[in-house]
């Protein structure tokens, strides 16, 4: 039916995407996430500055829109309709069937690497600031003027 190198999709064969196109559609998918993101809490914002809404409100959508961001690119990704694979020419596809990722396994995965960094940085925090067993508790302290 197919060989390895090749996924029939439609009728029609496509050849496997380099990898220099599957990882510009990726940085393009984050660059949107991003600029969106900053869009919408920058509006909510605006309009917390025009006492339009209040802070709260301002600030419960800034802390909303990056995980609905997320959400939203990686359902697109899943159903092959993102704009980063528009833009170059990619589609993504189950290697065994030819069909799209699908809705929820693409919001999963996007969830999994928008949050990767949050949960690396949360670890490294956890591991530099855990106290070991046999330390004592650190003060910092300001110097004083040396006498001359």
């Amino acid at each position: 039916m197919s060989s390895p190198a090749t996924t029939l999709r439609n009728g029609i064969l496509l050849p496997p995407a380099s990898t220099s196109r599957r990882w510009w559609a990726r940085i393009l998918d984050a660059f949107f996430v991003l600029v969106f993101t900053g869009f919408i809490i920058g509006l909510a914002f605006a309009l917390y500055g025009a006492d339009a809404i209040s802070i709260d409100a301002a600030a419960r959508v800034a802390l909303i829109t990056y995980p609905l961001m997320v959400l939203l690119f990686g359902a697109l990704y899943g159903c092959t309709v993102s704009p980063g694979q528009a833009l170059c020419g990619v589609v993504s596809l189950q290697t065994a069937h030819g069909r799209r990722v699908g809705f929820w396994r693409g919001m999963g995965r996007y969830l999994a690497i928008g949050f990767f960094p949050i949960a690396l940085l949360l670890l490294v925090w956890i591991f530099l600031d855990a106290p070991a067993s046999d330390s004592a508790p650190i003060r910092v302290y300001r110097r004083t003027p040396q006498a001359a």
